[in-house]
């Protein structure tokens, strides 16, 4: 992305604290200087990335420290609300210039209005001009935001922060609502962009665009220089390191102990061998029994010079682990999940969507999916794809055609609306009557990093990433485990490493997949055996290879 010339920080974070309500820290003495360069804030989800950009941005206090900023701030939230009666030109912030021309234009102009106007004059035209580029070229300034789709809304709070007077923009997951489309329009918006960048965001394609990338995790703040696939090498190096450090702590730690359990045992002989002489000795009574003391104290001091040892031994290899992050566990499928080649999974034929964009004809879909074939769908926003999905899961009839799936499906839905919020994933299992029992249960769950507190808790208090393992697990460890998983935008919402974790467990499953996403890495992770995409002229349907 296009940068200006090297400047002092445009925002610096000094001995930043920040405390929640309940008194849970999330930032503790914390440094930071971003500056021109285009950055990047990742991390798992939970570790205060949204919290850190609203510090910057002025929307929260810290508890203490400061945040000294040296240009004006401008934040865009990660979902757009809308206001009952909000028109475009006030969600973009444009409305009172805007206001002061059309005044100016009618001869109404008052006192303030030059002053409003400032060296605005074009804005109107730039308002145009950006709506147009972002492919909203029927919506003009006077339009209710409520009335738009999630992902029109999306690109106008871009809109108007690329129309701020802003010299520092903060997007939190500025691709989550946009399509293809949507995405390209923002990262060309971005090249052109002359101020400092801060995102947060978890979308690969974006992230390979910055220079700069800070990684949020529980032990602090970590800068890498360079773009995300720098990052990624930068960190496989790092996480390397911290596990030989690690293997290096253990080894030296068993080392230890076998050396001081051998020398444990000499002097334990020795002092025994003390006791038993001070027994047979020919000397007093007062004498024996502090030769018999003596033994003691020296085994008390060695216990005591053993367990310092062991503690320090210990404390070195919880150091070294807490700098290693551990990898998410691949699902573990049973044979239940399995489609034969020649399965029959779903068909679709001459079908057409119940709901259909604005003005465009109706479309027939042919579809016939047999066997482990992996279907990615793809197309602009509000072009049917959820509802191609829904076909699919029964939730919806086509206005005509035939629509059949033959097979047990898991339907992933951007909610996760298989999952009961108020009961754990182990009591939803049970009911769904799963073949494990539960020893076998909590162990395969566990390798999902869902440990027995997390497994047994309601649903609603899981992170993004337990939630989609949650359901993964219900949908494959339930009596009649899913044969066909139906994906709708599954990565929203989740941080880098669950994303991965999640390909990685899909890559093992020995069903069939249809997935929509506008994650382009996501879906080539899946490794995708055909292409459903839309088009103005109809759906297109075409193998990969």
């Amino acid at each position: 992305m296009t940068h200006v010339s090297r400047t002092p920080a445009l925002v610096s974070l000094n001995q930043l604290v920040f405390q929640f309500d309940n008194g849970e820290t999330i930032f503790d003495a914390l440094n930071l200087k971003f500056d021109h360069l285009p950055t990047a804030i990742v991390g798992r989800n939970g570790v205060g990335k949204s919290v850190l950009a609203r510090l910057i941005a002025g929307q929260l206090l810290p508890t203490a420290g400061t945040v000294v900023n040296a240009v004006p701030v401008l934040y865009v939230p990660q979902v757009f609300v809308a206001t009952s009666g909000q028109t475009v030109a006030e969600a973009t912030g444009t409305a009172p210039v805007l206001a002061a021309l059309e005044r100016l234009h009618r001869g109404q102009v008052t006192g303030d209005d030059f002053d409003i106007i400032g060296d605005q004059w074009d804005l109107a035209e730039r308002l145009r001009q950006r709506l147009d580029e972002a492919g909203l070229n029927d919506i003009i300034a006077a339009d209710l935001t409520e009335n738009l789709s999630g992902g029109q809304q999306a690109r106008i709070a871009l809109i108007g922060a690329l129309l701020s007077q802003a010299q520092l923009l903060i997007l939190d997951e500025p691709t989550n609502h946009l399509d293809s489309a949507g995405r390209q329009w923002l990262l060309s918006s971005l090249k052109q962009w002359r101020g400092g960048l801060i995102v947060v965001s978890h979308d690969r394609q974006l992230l390979e665009h910055m220079q700069k990338i800070v990684e949020l995790t529980p032990l602090g703040a970590t800068v890498f220089s360079g773009s995300y696939a720098d990052f990624v090498e930068q960190r496989r190096r790092q996480q390397a390191a911290a596990q030989a450090q690690l293997d290096q702590a253990r080894t030296e730690r068993q080392r230890e102990r076998t050396r001081l359990q051998r020398e444990h045992d000499t002097i334990q002989r020795h002092a025994a061998g003390s006791r038993r002489n001070a027994q047979t000795a020919n000397v007093a009574s007062f004498e024996r029994t502090a030769m018999k003391a003596a033994a003691r104290e020296i085994m008390g001091h060695v216990k005591a010079g053993h367990q310092a040892r062991k503690s320090d031994l210990d404390e070195r290899v919880r150091e070294a682990y807490a700098k290693v992050v551990p990898d998410d566990g691949v699902l573990i499928n049973l044979s239940g999940s399995v489609v034969p080649n020649g399965r029959q999974v779903c068909t679709l034929m001459d079908a057409v969507l119940p709901w259909l964009p604005i003005d465009a004809p109706p479309t027939h879909v042919n579809l016939n999916l047999h066997g482990p074939m992996r279907v990615a769908i793809s197309g602009p926003n509000g072009c049917g794809k959820s509802t191609l999905l829904k076909m699919l899961a029964t939730k919806r009839l086509p206005v005509s055609g035939v629509c059949n799936t033959y097979v047990p499906f898991a339907f992933l839905d951007q909610q996760l609306k298989i999952l009961d919020d108020q009961t754990s994933i182990v009591e939803q299992l049970q009911a769904q009557r799963t073949q494990l029992d539960e020893g076998t249960l909590r162990s395969y769950l566990a390798h999902l990093q869902l440990n027995a507190q997390r497994a047994t808790q309601p649903c609603a208090s899981l992170s993004g990433g337990e939630r989609l393992k949650a359901a993964l697990a219900l949908a494959l460890w339930r009596q009649i485990p899913a044969q066909l998983m139906l994906l709708d935008e599954p990565t929203n919402h989740l941080d880098l490493p669950s994303i991965q974790a999640f390909e990685r467990a899909l890559q093992t499953f020995p069903g069939a997949i249809v997935a929509v996403s506008h994650d382009h890495a996501f879906l080539r992770a899946l490794n995708p055996t055909h292409c459903l995409t839309w088009h103005p002229e109809g759906w297109q349907w075409q193998p990969t290879s």
